[in-house]
């Protein structure tokens, strides 16, 4: 017995969980194309090391140039002029950013909790479909012990697109966890030489002798 024709006697419920299996595997492909390395931080180490540097003018040019998500999170915190902790101001463009890491990531979980019930469903379909014949049919058992398997046919078939759904689910929330992670690393890397400098420019303010005289 073939593919196609199992898939036919599974009866229509087969398509929706098909479906499922099709949707987790574009979500799959979509989010490992997302979540490369290139699209989070192309140089992370080149921008740390202006950074140290003090290079801030030269952050701003590069950052320009590059379509990666922290190139874009210090573009907007370079050019936010307010007077805000430059932290706070990060934190606020990181959690926006953040969202677009996790998009999508849900939906082959929610694909694995509906294809088994799909399956649930079209294997009770099937045993009622199958006692109804065999009642008409006079209690004969060989109808009962043919139509049994065909009607588990979708119990397989959901729990089969359900268990790579939840590892497609498990695995892309894991790299998007670990991209955050190593995105929130390089930032707070960066924010610290940040802060360190407008720590020197404090300490190099020198107060009038005349405040310090009325002081004492």
């Amino acid at each position: 017995m073939g593919i196609v024709e199992v898939f036919e006697k599974g009866g229509i419920l087969m398509y929706p969980i098909i479906l499922c299996s099709v949707i987790s595997f574009a979500v799959l492909l979509e989010r490992l194309f997302f979540l490369r390395k290139k699209n989070i931080m192309s140089s992370p180490e080149f921008i740390i090391h202006l950074a140290s540097k003090n290079a801030w003018n030269e952050i701003a040019n590069e950052v320009k140039k590059k379509n990666d998500i922290l190139s874009y999170i210090l573009d907007l915190v370079i050019s936010d002029t307010t007077d805000k902790d430059v932290s706070k101001v990060t934190e606020m463009y990181a959690k926006n950013v953040s969202s677009d890491i996790y998009r999508g990531i849900s939906i082959p979980g929610i694909m694995a909790t509906i294809s088994p019930l799909l399956g649930l469903l079209g294997t009770t379909l099937g045993m009622i479909k199958i006692f109804t014949r065999f009642t008409e049919a006079g209690g004969n058992p060989m109808i009962l012990a043919g139509g049994i398997w065909e009607a588990l046919i979708t119990t397989a078939a959901g729990l089969t697109v359900a268990i790579p759904s939840l590892v497609i689910f498990r695995y892309l929330n894991y790299r998007a966890d670990k991209s955050v992670a190593e995105l929130e690393f390089v930032l707070e890397k960066i924010l610290l030489y940040r802060s360190e400098k407008t720590d020197d420019k404090k300490s190099d303010i020198k107060v009038p002798e005349e405040i310090n005289d009325n002081m004492d």
